[in-house]
């Protein structure tokens, strides 16, 4: 088959199948598309069933992988395209496929996938990202549910007041969020990544937001991409809520917020009072009048997972001085710190009362 016939017919090609079956008689080769995960997408004329997980390392120079007597040439469909695929050629050491053909063979590919969608730019993806992270309501979601199968977490980055050097601050958050979208709105920027990278990358934005005086938040994961007008909008409270309670840091994750978030959508302070805040009152009016230290101790046992040592090293206290606090915390209040839903309660009791403070 010639370069002409090559093109004539992949013209006439409805399905990725017929088309891969249509190059590999072209090269009179094996050859093989799968995608960055080892999904082998479609194959023509290839006896494997699995890509070998070594043969998908991004980061190697050397593009040749061997299978028994097979030879396999790797070359990157497209680049910029939403997700890596590949294409895998046999060749033999006696008949190597021409540089041209592959070629010639990668840009049919792309004209197909870009034909029908199969597998979009990342820019292409990152406009309509960009756009529904400064315009949720202009934008339409339903071309980017089928292509964005990651967990994702929406941050939004906002300057100190006094913060400088915002264009290198920019520059170094786009390198790190790559490839994913960074915008901007009202100098304060706004960025999604995935939401599993987000251990690895939680360390680097406390280093950025330190060096050049920002603070982030950080959503909770979600998967459905429409939503993240709502999770933007939850970044936003949770940080003028940070700001109110005196509680901002440079890494805000907003679950610390959620029950706050709630708080303010109930116009009734004093049910919120009466109904879960007695019991710390309690012993707020006792240390005032004993000058003891029981709310604060309560407080931060409960934080701190109901750990002895843990507490005790957080408060600079003995252990044996804080078990005497802790029983007397039982002789004052109904507490069982083995029950869940008292100690609930009373965690649930300080966010309360720590709102009705703002």
């Amino acid at each position: 088959m010639n370069k002409d016939e090559l093109l004539l017919k992949s013209i006439q090609c409805a399905t990725i199948d017929e088309l891969t079956a249509l190059i590999a008689a072209y090269l009179e080769q094996a050859v093989i598309l799968a995608d960055q995960s080892g999904h082998i997408i479609s194959s023509g004329q290839s006896p494997l069933s699995q890509i070998p997980t070594d043969w998908l390392d991004a980061t190697t120079n050397a593009p040749l992988y061997r299978r028994g007597q097979q030879e396999f040439i790797r070359n990157i469909i497209n680049p910029l395209a939403l997700n890596t695929w590949y294409l895998f050629t046999s060749q033999s050491k006696g008949y190597p496929v021409a540089l041209d053909q592959i070629r010639l063979a990668i840009r049919v590919l792309n004209s197909f996938i870009d034909r029908y969608a199969l597998n979009p730019n990342q820019s292409e993806v990152n406009s309509l990202l960009g756009k529904l992270l400064t315009q949720p309501d202009q934008t339409d979601t339903t071309l980017l549910q089928p292509l964005l199968a990651d967990t994702f977490v929406c941050v939004t980055a906002t300057p100190e007041a006094g913060a400088t050097n915002q264009t290198a601050f920019i520059q170094q958050l786009r390198d790190l969020v790559a490839p994913l979208p960074l915008t901007e709105d009202h100098q304060r920027l706004i960025f999604l990544f995935n939401a599993p990278d987000l251990p690895k990358l939680r360390p680097q934005l406390k280093q950025l937001g330190a060096f050049f005086h920002h603070y982030f938040f950080i959503s909770e994961p979600y998967t459905d991409v429409s939503k993240t007008a709502e999770f933007r909008n939850i970044c936003d409270q949770s940080a003028q809520l940070a700001q109110q309670l005196g509680t901002l840091e440079v890494v805000n994750l907003t679950q610390k917020y959620n029950i706050y978030v709630i708080l303010s959508q109930v116009d009734n302070a004093p049910l919120l009072k009466n109904t879960m805040c007695t019991q710390i009152l309690f012993l707020q009016r006792y240390d005032q009048r004993h000058h003891s230290e029981l709310f604060k101790t309560l407080f931060e046992f409960l934080e701190n997972d109901c750990k002895i040592s843990v507490t005790a090293d957080k408060l600079h206290l003995h252990r044996n001085s804080l078990t005497k606090r802790l029983q007397k915390i039982t002789d004052l209040i109904d507490v069982d710190f083995d029950n869940p839903d008292k100690t609930f309660g009373l965690r649930l009791g300080y966010r309360l009362f720590n709102f009705l403070q703002i």
